[in-house]
């Protein structure tokens, strides 16, 4: 499906763009798609209608969001010639939301707020040779984090891990288990590559946000040419980097 991975591009697209100022829309990729009862009333769902990969069962599940009084829109796709329409449909109705906002749509102050804070914690390990050890969350910390959540409120799961097939199916059950459980829109990225997408709405966006990061350091390491550190290093670096603005705002 040459449209599938589009919701990640606008995820990036919508969420860098829009996300500061306390003020933002938050956008919602690769979510599993439920029965209208799922959700809260804080959501917006867009149906990328593929005419050449009509699928029923996604047109029946609009519809009945619709149905239900959730705003829908469906747009027309025509296969993957079609794409650059739908970039440039996206990026124009991105900076009209930015003029709306009354924010600047071309900007990302909060991804380099992050960045600053990893070469502070890489300056400290080249220092003293370690790095800071976050503290495990207990599943009292947990409970507390998702128990009180509830729209418009949203959850992000941060995972600072090896991306595979069996993690993402391991997320997508998380994001339904949080769903079901609180109805409570869900977000996932990988770190760092999230950092330049929702990262900035999630430092500079509506303070809706609930944080659980997933860090995982794997088998392997790699050295990199010409610093002091590894790969696993910076990795942790950029994962303390993320955590320490959002706690830094009070943010839980």
């Amino acid at each position: 499906d040459p449209t599938a991975s589009f919701g990640l591009w606008v995820e990036q697209l919508v969420a860098e763009s829009t996300g500061k100022h306390g003020r933002g829309i938050l956008p919602v990729a690769d979510e599993p798609l439920l029965e209208p009862e799922n959700y809260g009333a804080d959501r917006v769902f867009v149906h990328l209608r593929d005419g050449e990969r009509v699928n029923a069962e996604t047109d029946a599940r609009i519809e009945a969001l619709g149905k239900a009084g959730h705003p829908t829109f469906t747009l027309s796709v025509n296969g993957s010639e079609d794409l650059g329409r739908m970039f440039f449909l996206a990026e124009f109705a991105t900076a009209v939301a930015g003029w709306v906002l009354e924010i600047n749509p071309f900007d990302q102050p909060n991804v380099q707020q992050a960045k600053d804070a990893t070469k502070r914690v890489l300056a400290d390990y080249e220092a003293s040779h370690e790095l800071a050890e976050a503290q495990d969350a207990d599943a009292a910390a947990l409970k507390l984090l998702l128990g009180e959540a509830a729209p418009p409120d949203y959850v992000a799961l941060m995972g600072y891990v090896q991306p595979s097939v069996a993690f993402d199916a391991a997320v997508e059950e998380l994001r339904a288990a949080i769903r079901d459980a609180t109805k409570a829109t869900t977000t996932f990225g990988y770190g760092p590559r999230f950092l330049h997408s929702t990262g900035q709405f999630h430092k500079g966006g509506p303070r809706t946000g609930r944080f659980l990061q997933l860090l995982y350091d794997g088998e392997t390491d790699v050295e990199i040419p010409g610093q002091s550190y590894t790969f696993t290093t910076l990795k942790n670096a950029q994962a303390i980097g993320d955590l320490e603005p959002l706690r830094e705002l009070s943010l839980p």
